[in-house]
């Protein structure tokens, strides 16, 4: 598993822009809101699930938005979805609670995680994302995070998230 220094330098063998900011740890969107940073970008809520079956998801979507998990299952035709304990995310991807992102997905050799982001985000042309460390914020442009995981063998599939009523 690769940990955060090495996707940075994986990240710049690739010639994939972008630009990184030291903070503060935060473990939930909550202090996210709290935070100040100088780059500008997308904050977005990133949440490991799984089906019955044992199939995984990285949702992506807003910050303020808390996902309607059934409504999600039925969009992505699985069973029924829920959270991911941390010892998966740690298993599946390397990574602690607090410091999942799409730039985890690195360390998913096997394509055992399906990306799917919310098409609310859909408009951002920059991300703010964890690179695996929720010490640190990385920004990245729609266009450098496409060409990260076409390297990483994962596509970035828009879906539609439901937020709970």
């Amino acid at each position: 598993m690769l940990d955060s220094e090495q996707l940075l330098a994986r990240l710049e063998a690739s010639e994939i822009n972008y630009a990184i900011e030291q903070h503060a740890r935060i473990y939930n969107m909550a202090e996210s809101d709290q935070l100040v940073l100088s780059l500008p970008g997308m904050r977005c809520k990133n949440l490991l699930l799984r089906d019955r079956k044992g199939r995984h998801y990285l949702a992506v979507t807003t910050p303020q938005k808390s996902v309607e998990l059934a409504a999600l299952s039925t969009m992505l035709g699985c069973g029924r979805l829920s959270l991911a304990p941390p010892e998966r995310l740690f298993e599946l991807l390397g990574v602690t609670p607090g410091s999942l992102s799409p730039l985890a997905l690195i360390n998913d050799q096997c394509q055992g995680v399906r990306l799917v982001v919310d098409r609310e985000c859909e408009g951002a042309g920059v991300f703010l994302f964890h690179p695996m460390d929720n010490g640190a914020s990385v920004q990245i442009s729609l266009e450098m995070l496409q060409r990260f995981l076409d390297g990483t063998g994962h596509s970035l599939e828009w879906t539609e998230i439901h937020a709970r009523s």
